[in-house]
């Protein structure tokens, strides 16, 4: 009996630890949406088109020195992009766009939700830092987000690993 004792106790045991670790990994997740390293400008194509997520691309093409963020899943949104200009006459790398703000848009079991941010100040070399608090849809799948001009036209949007610049 006292054998069959020790066997309870270490399977309940080891149980625990698989347990315990399975809740910690998932803490350890985070509860991030989306994150990314990398932006790519609207250029081509995409200039004064409405894409797919139904976001219309800026009129002319524009260029990014780099861009950065993370949503998560209560709507926090923080991104930085640095140097995003427009590179054709008469702007010549210049950002003439005083406020930048950023759209989330989600792929829903509804459709396709696009959740935009206030505005913030961008300097003429393109540089904005955005972080603010957006409501989210509950389930927001595939979520990509656009740094857009005040009207919501977009200039820049984010890579995921797969596609990432």
């Amino acid at each position: 009996m006292p054998h069959w004792r020790r066997f309870l106790v270490a399977s309940i045991g080891a149980l625990g630890l698989v347990a315990g670790g399975s809740i910690s990994v998932g803490a350890d997740q985070g509860d991030s949406i989306l994150e990314f390293e990398s932006m790519t400008p609207v250029t081509g194509a995409a200039v004064g088109t409405v894409n797919d997520r139904g976001i219309k691309g800026g009129g002319l093409p524009w260029v990014i020195t780099s861009g950065s963020g993370e949503v998560d899943s209560d709507g926090h949104v923080d991104v930085t992009v640095k140097g995003l200009v427009i590179p054709v006459p008469p702007f010549n790398g210049i950002n003439p766009v005083p406020m930048f703000g950023a759209t989330v848009s989600c792929i829903t079991p509804s459709g396709i939700v696009n959740v935009r941010t206030a505005t913030v100040p961008a300097n003429a070399a393109g540089d904005a830092s955005i972080d603010t608090t957006v409501s989210l849809p509950r389930d927001c799948g595939d979520p990509i987000l656009f740094v857009t001009s005040p009207s919501g036209a977009w200039f820049a949007m984010s890579n995921t690993e797969d596609n990432q610049e």
